[in-house]
């Protein structure tokens, strides 16, 4: 399964150099989440309220991910919130932008 993380050209950096890292937020509800969200589609700014001047390829399996998907039915992508350490262990790549614009 390949799913997506857009994220700015700073971020994009330091996964590079470092691997991705988890984030702790709200994310628009009264619990603290943490992890790092991905999708099944480069997600644009007014998808998901942020940079996105970098799209990451990662290659996982469904199993891997499935417990961490974040299901709200009027989307029409599916999203996921997954450990940092699991998206570590997976193959990624960057996108060139005309592999995102062709999406």
């Amino acid at each position: 399964m390949t799913v997506y993380h857009v994220t700015s050209v700073e971020s994009a950096e330091a996964i590079r150099e470092h691997g991705f890292a988890d984030a702790t937020d709200t994310y628009l509800t009264r619990s603290e989440y943490t992890g790092i969200w991905v999708s099944d589609s480069p997600l644009n700014v007014n998808d998901m309220g942020g940079a996105s001047d970098v799209c990451f390829e990662v290659e996982t399996t469904e199993d891997s991910i499935s417990e961490f998907e974040w299901v709200e039915e009027a989307k029409t992508y599916r999203e996921w919130l997954v450990p940092a350490e699991v998206l570590n262990r997976c193959p990624r790549r960057v996108l060139t932008q005309d592999e995102v614009d062709n999406f």
